[in-house]
């Protein structure tokens, strides 16, 4: 019998945590693989003697389904022996917005026109305000801010005007933010895809509530099943290829220009696709891996 590890983020809501992890169990089950879970805090490991090393060994598990952002300890279990999915390099990639949009057009991928603020080692609002500036006449207002690191939809603001930017990068001291164009024609809604193994396994529409820009559940977003159509797919197959995951979630928006991907998720949780798609996801993800 195979002998799978899943590594979750300790902060996970319980609740949310529980409903994902039963979907996995009982694919397991008919798959034949014993399933360990363990928290990222729950699993302890050592630089030493140019060496990674832990009390606990893992050598017996076959593969560690990583359901969790934490790219060092992926990249830890990794240099022990284990075989992680998704591995370090994907988790790195899509952990690091700025990386990821990158990678992204760099396989050819098309993402909103994207402006990312220079690293400054002393921030000095004086000499960021001209390049704050190149960037709205570039986007446009309103104009999307982003953190470089950040999910569920935090680290994400919308500045309406010149001196809300400012604000905003201020705020953050111009640290690990970048500017992207609002797609107005999108309407608060994006479009969310499971992929699987170079397969599109579920998808679904999410659209903003009154009180929020964006379409995250925890914002008052609400969700609807959608079918989506070849275009949408093709686009979330190729992000998946571009960041090398085996599995994982794309954000797509519609642009005046055609689909643009919006996020690349390695973690994301498959309980609210499971209940739209015709597939049994925590199988295939299984599957994938073993």
């Amino acid at each position: 019998m195979k002998k799978a590890l899943i590594v979750y983020d300790a902060n996970n809501d319980q609740k949310s945590f529980e409903a994902q992890t039963k979907l996995l169990f009982n694919a397991s089950k008919k798959l034949g693989i014993n399933i360990v879970t363990k928290s990222n805090v729950d699993i302890y490991t050592i630089l030493n003697n140019n060496k990674v090393k832990s009390f606990e060994s893992y050598a017996n598990f076959d593969f560690a389904l990583f359901l969790d952002d934490d790219v060092w300890l992926a990249r830890n279990l990794e240099m022990l022996g284990v075989k992680v999915f998704n591995n370090s390099k994907a988790i790195d990639i899509c952990e690091n917005t700025a990386n990821m949009y990158q990678q992204l057009i760099k396989c050819g991928v098309n993402i909103p026109k994207t402006v990312i603020l220079p690293a400054l080692i002393t921030y000095t609002p004086s000499i960021i305000k001209p390049f704050v500036d190149q960037a709205i006449d570039d986007l446009g207002l309103p104009i999307i801010i982003k953190q470089w690191f950040g999910d569920f939809g935090r680290g994400v603001f919308l500045a309406k005007t010149r001196e809300q930017a400012y604000e905003i990068v201020d705020k953050f001291e111009g640290k690990e933010l970048l500017f992207q164009e609002f797609i107005s024609e999108a309407s608060g809604t994006d479009i969310r895809m499971y992929v699987v193994k170079n397969k599109v396994l579920a998808s679904l529409r999410r659209t903003a509530g009154k009180e929020d820009f964006r379409s995250n559940v925890n914002f008052g977003g609400v969700m609807e099943k959608h079918i989506p159509t070849f275009v949408e797919q093709k686009l979330a197959l190729d992000a998946c290829k571009a960041v090398g995951c085996e599995f994982g979630v794309v954000d797509i928006l519609k642009s005046i220009n055609g689909p643009v991907v919006c996020e690349v998720n390695t973690s994301a949780n498959i309980q609210y696709f499971d209940e739209v798609s015709e597939f049994n996801i925590a199988e295939h993800i299984l599957k994938s891996c073993k």
